[in-house]
């Protein structure tokens, strides 16, 4: 049988695409035909893996290092407010935008391979495929695959809303509170619901009542969550379509093709605590993410926290190539700063990893066996 055409679509961040990157590249090496839609400046690396690059054009464009030059309104926000406007403008305004450039992929899949089945894949922060899938006018995939390298952001009878960091119940009681909680953060999100609605009627879609945090889990033909059920809240009444794929394993990303000048410090120290002689070092690694990745936040505390800590060595990823910190920082002596460390590198040799709670951040901590600090407060962190 003829494998069908693959189009996948991601917001173009770092932690949206490159998972799906990841998975790109496991099924190009299965003898898939994959097509990727992201930014544009995510060409090279999609391209590097044997994929056709597709760009998003106009407001879906976006960067870490445009976001904030394009919304500037985020830039005096911080924890819920930054997380509330990121909400709106990163992901539900770009969603027109993003159907449009999938429409443009899928067109071009037809002319290229006319009568060839397409599946659009696309991760779960990416709202381009509802208006397709609600039924806007235009090409129709021949189904709906959401992969979830967030959180599964999903209203439950056994969970309280998403973002309130409440436990889940599945006890009456528990439900009883449940139910209240889940509805007023229905009540409260109206307004963005509205804007919600309203862009899918403006792509000729019809609309929906569920919030579109639980449309793009419900409505895909089939949703595959990345990471185990235990690191998830169980949920009784979780659809059918849902799947758990766990995390990406090793070898799945790029390995490092160089390592800082510090890297034989730590792979001497791990000598030390495997021969028996010495205790070695407690290695802590810092990371703020890919994102929301200000050093004062979080990486500055950390490293003065520990600086008067002979016995720890710190490592600081600053999680952007080419990253540094401000000259005005004194980096203390057993700290070790670079821009970009793959975590499949680093964390084998880390006692401690200190992180804002990014999804994959913690997919990789898990994957690595690594305790973790979790000190993050805007978008999905505080879940993680």
């Amino acid at each position: 049988m003829e494998k069908p055409l693959i189009l996948m679509a991601a917001t173009p961040i770092y932690g949206h695409t490159m998972p799906m990157r990841a998975i790109a590249r496991k099924l190009i090496e299965r003898g898939f035909d994959i097509t990727f839609v992201s930014g544009s400046h995510f060409r090279e690396p999609i391209e590097a893996i044997g994929a056709r690059f597709h760009p998003y054009s106009g407001y879906s464009d976006i960067s870490e290092a445009t976001v904030n030059t394009r919304f500037p309104g985020r830039v005096a926000l911080a924890a819920e407010e930054l997380g509330a406007y990121d909400n709106e403008h990163i992901f539900v305004r770009a969603m027109p935008s993003q159907y449009e450039s999938i429409q443009l992929a899928l067109k071009e899949l037809k002319e290229r391979q006319p009568g060839r089945k397409v599946v659009l894949m696309v991760e779960n922060g990416c709202l381009g495929t509802l208006p397709s899938i609600l039924g806007a006018p235009g090409i129709k995939p021949d189904a709906h695959i959401t992969i979830g390298v967030l959180p599964l952001q999903l209203s439950s009878i056994d969970t309280a809303p998403f973002g309130t960091c409440i436990p889940p119940d599945s006890s009456p009681a528990g439900r009883e509170r449940n139910a209240i909680l889940n509805q007023k953060n229905y009540n409260d999100s109206q307004e963005l619901h509205t804007t919600f609605r309203s862009l899918l009627a403006s792509t000729g879609a019809k609309t929906t009542d569920r919030l579109y945090t639980d449309a793009a889990v419900v409505l895909p033909d089939r949703y595959i969550e990345m990471c185990i059920p235990e690191i998830e809240y169980p949920r009784s009444d979780l659809p059918s379509s849902v799947r758990f794929a766990g995390g990406l394993p090793h070898g799945s990303r790029d390995p490092a093709q160089s390592f800082p000048d510090f890297w034989h410090e730590l792979m001497a120290n791990e000598d030390v605590k495997k021969s028996g002689k010495g205790a070695g070092k407690k290695v802590v690694a810092v990371s703020q993410g890919t994102f929301s990745n200000a050093p004062t936040q979080l990486l500055l505390p950390a490293i003065s926290a520990l600086a008067k800590h002979d016995d720890v060595l710190v490592v600081a990823a600053l999680g952007a190539r080419n990253a540094t910190l401000p000259a005005s920082v004194s980096v203390p002596g057993n700290v070790r700063v670079a821009d970009f460390i793959p975590f499949d590198e680093l964390l084998p040799y880390c006692d401690v990893f200190v992180t804002n709670g990014g999804y994959g951040a913690l997919q990789h901590a898990i994957a690595n066996g690594v305790p973790m600090i979790v000190a993050g407060n805007t978008e999905e962190k505080p879940e993680n």
